[in-house]
């Protein structure tokens, strides 16, 4: 039988690269923010997920389908580069007057609401008992890695850092919820990647980033768990 996969964000980068690449041989849905992705229009929606009467619709129109989800991918996440409050990117760094407002933007973007989702994906069923959800995050969320790698630096954009790290924390907490059931939840670092928010200077390219994760999704078992890993399934510490 076919696995159906879900990808929410798959309009643009590494989400779109996965989508060509999963609906050659599966069953896809997808959401979208802006870039209206190939795939048949009847399982693709438009979502913003900064909304929560959004998802609640989205996941009233993936109910109709009537459809269970071997496969989730939660890619959607603000980085940064698409922020459109009004406000200087220095706001996002401390000591030069943070926003608590785009604190609180970057949070529910890339916490709260995807989180949000996967509890109406489980509480509806939608998903299947051994159904795997991976969560990307970023090397950036790591508190044991701060500071420890040659790229980083003091300053820089805390509200996504923070935002990742209370990610990876929500991950560990659901994982071990879960514990008891069948389904596998990871964090996944994609790497470095040379999508929009990435740079070009950036150390993978989007096609290889995207083998590398597609080829992961089907070699995650038990033992991965609420671990968070990097795109070749290598562990990262939180």
């Amino acid at each position: 039988m076919t696995k159906n996969v879900l990808i929410i964000g798959g309009g643009s980068g590494i989400g779109k690269k996965l989508l060509e690449q999963y609906k050659k041989k599966y069953n896809v849905f997808a959401t979208y923010r802006n870039s209206k992705p190939k795939l048949n229009g009847i399982n693709l929606f438009k979502l913003d997920i900064g909304r929560l009467n959004e998802i609640k619709k989205f996941i009233n129109w993936l109910l109709k389908k009537k459809t269970k989800i071997d496969y989730v991918l939660l890619i959607a996440a603000n980085t940064g580069t698409n922020f459109k409050i009004v406000g200087s990117h220095d706001r996002n760094i401390f000591l030069k007057g943070l926003s608590a407002k785009q604190f609180e933007f970057y949070l529910r973007i890339n916490c709260i609401n995807p989180i949000i989702l996967f509890e109406h994906l489980i509480k509806k069923q939608i998903l299947t008992k051994e159904a795997k959800a991976i969560f990307f995050s970023s090397l950036a969320g790591s508190i044991e890695l701060r500071g420890k790698m040659l790229h980083n630096q003091t300053g820089g954009n805390i509200l996504y850092r923070v935002s990742k790290s209370a990610l990876n924390s929500a991950i560990k907490n659901i994982s071990y919820d879960l514990s008891k059931t069948k389904m596998i939840i990871v964090a996944l670092h994609p790497g470095w990647v040379r999508t929009k928010s990435g740079g070009k200077s950036a150390d993978l390219s989007i096609v290889y980033s995207a083998k590398k994760i597609y080829e992961l999704i089907f070699k995650l078992n038990p033992k991965h768990n609420g671990k968070f890993l990097n795109y070749e399934g290598k562990e990262i510490k939180w």
